[in-house]
């Protein structure tokens, strides 16, 4: 049996709160970015349109991964992976009209390039994260279902059962219940013990006097 700590490591919950976290250090790389590159010459405007920029097109990939499904592909985390290098490689400089020392141009592309591949690892497992989270949602909804449906069936054959129940004892007593057909209220438990008690019942027409008979027809 998983302790809690195991469940948690294991749930999407904490694939999620590190994706967040990248997510949120992606905006602020490409914010950075976009304030560079913008020529707009009010500060306060550039930096409001680098941050809100930032902020949708990372926004606008988490929402891309957890609805791949949609676009039929699985190339979102190499989409991710490459995005991000490339901003690293902006955001250390490597790609840079100043000139640096190849030390230093091989510990920045380290940089760029060990970053870019734990965020193409991390994104892929929350994507696949996600989707196994949705299959288990799918599956318990699944088997709501057929408990629901279940219960039903099994009330449905309880109450056939106990038809079939009440059926049998009625054939039963057709089977060893004969009542006498004069209708004196005697009933037999075979056919040959009705046909003895049938042949002297006391309200058999046969078995009357004519007197009794003159009598009963008046």
């Amino acid at each position: 049996m998983k302790t809690p700590v195991e469940n948690f490591l294991n749930s999407i919950y904490a694939v999620t709160i590190p994706m967040l976290l990248l997510i949120v250090s992606f905006s602020i790389k490409l914010s950075a970015l976009f304030y560079t590159a913008f020529q707009i010459p009010v500060p306060e405007f550039k930096l409001v349109a680098s941050i809100l920029l930032g902020i949708t097109g990372s926004l606008c990939l988490l929402i891309i991964s957890v609805n791949a499904k949609l676009f039929e592909t699985n190339a979102f985390p190499i989409v991710f992976a490459v995005f991000s290098g490339v901003i690293l490689l902006f955001a250390f400089k490597v790609i840079h009209e100043d000139v640096l020392s190849w030390p230093e141009y091989a510990k920045r592309s380290f940089l760029s390039v060990f970053l870019a591949t734990i965020e193409y690892m991390f994104s892929k497992m929350f994507v696949r994260k996600y989707e196994e989270h949705n299959q288990n949602v799918n599956r318990k909804v699944e088997l709501a279902a057929l408990k629901e449906k279940f219960a039903k069936v099994q009330k449905e054959l309880t109450r056939t059962a106990n038809e079939l129940t009440r059926t049998k004892e009625e054939l039963k007593k057709v089977h060893t219940e004969f009542p006498c057909k004069h209708n004196c209220g005697a009933v037999l438990s075979s056919i040959g013990n009705k046909k003895k008690h049938e042949a002297s019942c006391p309200k058999n027409p046969r078995n009357k006097k004519p007197n009794q008979i003159e009598l009963t027809n008046s």
